[in-house]
């Protein structure tokens, strides 16, 4: 009688295993691929823009347009108009939770909050605000300097402008880098405006800097 040999368990669970290994290997080296194939274009995509710094000025519309010092408090009204360029020439920028201060001797004096808006492509946007301040007169040095400055005509003080940045990506909008900017050494003079002060020009430097977006 003829006897029939078979292979050890081992091996022939090994040979009818083997190709079923061997594509998913490869079905999962595909997929991988694909998602990479499909990704990268996305992250270039969000990375160029983002790279793109948006440029931000002070216009000399900005002023100290009243103010008014007596024995008790010192009382001033404010405008700063921000000119924001996005250079991007494809993507627009959505900006959000917007607010400025206005900083004299490190201590703020005002701030104001501003609405959320849309920004085009390859557009320049000035967005206004306006700040009151009201403060008691003290012996606080930013008190002083803010007096003495009424007093001759001539007030220097910091701006700082913080936003939340979104892209554009056809109907979503995607969350980037928050911008934060400062505007330093800002003059403003009472040379051109009667009963205020006016931004001086060329007094509008304004550094840029970014954070992660919470």
């Amino acid at each position: 009688m003829q006897q029939t040999t078979s292979s050890p368990p081992g091996i022939q669970q090994d040979t009818h295993h083997g190709p079923s290994r061997l594509r998913r290997k490869v079905i999962e080296r595909c997929l991988v691929a694909a998602v990479v194939s499909l990704c990268f274009p996305i992250i270039v995509f969000l990375a160029i823009p983002a790279t793109m710094s948006p440029t931000f000025s002070l216009d000399p519309a900005s002023s100290l347009s009243s103010f008014n010092v007596s024995d008790s408090h010192v009382t001033t009204e404010w405008t700063l108009v921000f000119s924001i360029e996005n250079p991007s020439k494809l993507i627009p920028v959505k900006y959000s939770h917007m607010k400025a201060t206005i900083v004299l001797d490190s201590a703020p004096l005002a701030h104001a909050n501003f609405s959320s808006f849309i920004q085009k492509a390859a557009t320049h946007t000035s967005v206004r605000a306006h700040f009151h301040s009201a403060l008691a007169r003290a012996n606080e040095i930013s008190i002083k300097s803010l007096v003495s400055g009424l007093e001759r005509g001539e007030v220097r003080v910091d701006a700082v402008l913080s936003s939340g940045r979104r892209l554009g990506l056809g109907a979503w909008w995607v969350p980037i880098f928050d911008v934060s900017v400062t505007c330093n050494d800002l003059m403003f003079t009472a040379e051109s405006n009667v009963g205020g002060m006016t931004l001086l020009v060329g007094s509008s430097y304004c550094v840029l800097g970014f954070f992660s977006y919470v």
